[in-house]
This record gives C-alpha cells, structure tokens and sequence, in this order.
C-alpha cells in the first residue's frame, strides 16, 4: 500500500487536467524528494530553492597550532586562512508515465467514473497516482544521493564525488557480513580524523545491508531488546551515530558530519502534471508528469572517510 503523504485535494475540472507549479507543487514535489530516509531523518544537510547552483563556502582556519602569536603593537598574523568552494548544481530531471482509463473502468475505481471515452477517474485516484509516483520517486532519489551515477535519469551521488576527491581518507572495504562488520566498521571508526571525532553532528552512513549485520552481531552479545524499543534507542558504534542510507550500495560506508554533506534542489522551478488526454486526442490516456531538480556535494573531503 502507498504511504500517505497527506497530499492536498484540488477540485479538478470536467477533464483531469490540472497544472501546479513551483509553490502550488510543493505538496507533491516536496513528499517525492524529502521522503527518503536520508532527507527524512535529516542526515543530510538541504539546500532548498537553488535555481540553478550554488556554492560549498569551505573556509579552512589553520589547524597546525599555530594561530595563537605573541601580542604585539602590530597586527601580523602566523598564517592566513584560506578560502575555497565547491559547486552544486542541482539536475533538472522528469517524470513521465501514463495510464489508459478504461483499465480501471471494470474495477472498484470504475464505479466512480462515466462511461465512455468522456469518463473521468476519481479524484480520490487521481491523489493515489501521483502519491505512489512521489514514492518511487523518493526511492530513486535515496539511491541517487549515495550511488548516483553521471548519465540520464540520474546525478552524481556523493560517492562518485568522494572518489574523484583526492582528500578523502580512504579506507579500502571488503564483503561485510554479521562475523567481521564490527571490525570493519571499526576500520572507518580509527580513520575519522581526530578534528571531527567527537563532533555532535558526525554520522557513520551504512547500507541496508550492514545495518542488519550490525543489529545481528549486537543481538549476540545481549543488545536485542534495546533494538526492539522502536525510535527509542540510537543505533551507534564507538560513540558514533549510525545513519541508516538505504540507497547507499552493500559493502559501503561513509563517515562524515551532516554539516559537511549538501543536497540541493529547487521548489521554485518544480511542477506536477495531471492531464487527460481525452478531449486532446481522443484517447483514453491520463498523463502524470513531475519536474523538479536534485543534486549532491561535499566540503572538506579530508574529513570524510569512505569505505569501499
């Protein structure tokens, strides 16, 4: 069954035609884009109405111990703080599905709809398309934040960018199961950089996959109860938070601070479509369409730890 995303009623027209652009969109776009775990949760850091890029701000203060100087009647500093960025350009992506009327016409759908080519599916139904569509649309996303590739139908996720990013501390991974993922996650745990170690926003990211391996290998040593208290109980290792990222590939693991991973997109540019073909060609057909745009980026990739 389809989550409900609480989507708002219109009272649409003779034919299902109906148009909602930028704020008017929010109610779908925003359940289809935000409704994936990682956005969810806020395990990612959202930029919000980024028509068409913005800039990762990265300002550096020397951390090699010597910022402090001597007082003196003059200003003179040991050392300059540098300044650099990272661009995030957000994809502009599309949905485009349709469905023929007269498939449900014999279902309990049907009882709402008249007859013939002129007959229009309930409004109820019309809800139901667009929200099951926003759930792959979430799932697609999800999967796109971590593994996203550079092609159609898709944007660069942040592993692709980790791996192109020569100041990432990379660990080098192997196939996790439930005997050796405490060890291997304790790999990327003793690579955390000590300058983020510690900080209250730092999330060790894992898959599905090692989510589970985990929760078993902790069910071994006596933890199972505390995982059965649901949203009580804060899965961590070593004093790290765990993030589950669904979308994130088994045998992969990102260690890095929410403050220091970035999704963008824009509510302003988003759209949703509902068009009934009929008084346009004649056919049975109902057009679903959605618009809106998605992307990544990191920070400072020093003080990231993948492991792959």
């Amino acid at each position: 069954m389809a989550k409900n995303y609480n989507l708002k009623k219109y009272n649409f027209a003779d034919t299902i035609t109906s148009n909602f652009v930028g704020t008017e969109a929010e109610g779908y776009i925003s359940a289809s884009i935000l409704s994936g775990t990682t956005l969810a949760e806020g395990n990612i850091t959202l930029l919000n109405n980024v028509r068409y890029k913005t800039n990762v701000r990265k300002i550096a203060v020397p951390t090699s111990g010597n910022v402090m100087i001597d007082a003196g009647c003059d200003f003179s500093t040991a050392t300059d703080m540098s300044y650099t960025e990272a661009v995030l350009e957000p994809k502009l992506l599309a949905v485009n599905l349709e469905l023929c009327k007269k498939d449900f016409i014999p279902t309990w759908e049907g009882l709402n709809m008249s007859a013939g080519l002129d007959g229009r599916l309930p409004i109820s139904f019309t809800d139901y398309l667009i929200s099951v569509t926003a759930e792959q649309v979430a799932g697609e996303i999800e999967t796109n934040i971590w593994e996203g590739a550079i092609g159609a139908g898709s944007f660069a996720g942040m592993k692709v960018n980790l791996l192109a990013d020569a100041t990432v501390v990379d660990v080098t991974g192997t196939t996790v199961n439930a005997g050796n993922v405490v060890a291997e996650m304790g790999k990327v745990i003793d690579a955390i950089p000590t300058t983020v170690y510690g900080k209250e926003d730092l999330r060790l990211y894992v898959p599905t996959s090692i989510w589970k391996f985990y929760t078993q290998a902790q069910s071994t040593l006596g933890y199972v109860n505390q995982y059965n208290m649901a949203n009580e109980y804060a899965y961590s290792f070593n004093g790290v938070t765990i993030a589950h990222a669904p979308g994130m590939a088994d045998d992969t693991m990102i260690c890095a601070r929410i403050s220091n991973l970035f999704f963008g997109t824009s509510g302003s540019t988003s759209e949703v479509r509902v068009l009934d073909m009929t008084d346009q060609d004649m056919s049975d057909n109902v057009r679903i369409g959605m618009r809106f745009s998605a992307g990544v980026q990191h920070g400072f990739g020093s003080d990231i730890v993948l492991y792959s």
